[in-house]
């Protein structure tokens, strides 16, 4: 993760010719004019495996290293925490909502595919909305208050991976 902070100079691209599909996620900074900072961390598989694995939490926050190659989640300035999980087929999974609104997303792990993908398929709900996700869709969700679950569960036939943002 790389917080550009006060600016950085960065560039990104893909060795060969095949296309690359990845996830380039920003956040807007509680504070402003932080110095750049870097941070490595890996979470394994098993870390993932059906339940959540919170890999991006906020600055401060109880568990978070603030050390550019640390344990546990990498910090961010912003007010939110990102979780990760691998689903298998039917596995359900609850999260209780720190924040009143997320941000979910289904990783693409299909590889590059043109037009709609038939791989990985969620359904999330939250009170009584809920919503299908396949594989390179994402949805903000509005979980009303503090506290209310999230409930995500894999709907397809094979493993999804799905991050979930919990937004103050």
């Amino acid at each position: 993760m790389t917080s550009a902070g006060t600016g950085i100079a960065h560039s990104e691209k893909t060795y060969g010719s095949s296309p690359v599909h990845f996830l380039q996620i920003w956040s807007l900074p509680s504070t402003p004019r932080l110095a750049p900072k870097y941070y490595t961390r890996h979470f394994s598989d098993a870390e993932k495996q059906d339940k959540w694995a919170r890999v991006v939490a906020r600055f401060a926050t109880q568990g978070v290293n603030p050390e550019r190659d640390g344990d546990g989640p990498a910090p961010v300035h912003s007010p939110l925490t990102m979780y990760a999980s691998l689903l298998s087929p039917t596995t359900k999974l609850d999260k209780a909502m720190e924040g009143t609104k997320g941000y979910v997303h289904v990783i693409q792990t299909s590889g590059y595919n043109i037009g709609k993908t038939t791989a990985a398929k969620i359904k999330i709900k939250s009170g009584d909305t809920e919503l299908a996700l396949g594989e390179g869709d994402g949805a903000y969700i509005f979980v009303g208050s503090t506290g209310n679950a999230l409930e995500v569960q894999n709907v397809g036939d094979s493993v999804a991976e799905v991050v979930l943002f919990d937004i103050e």
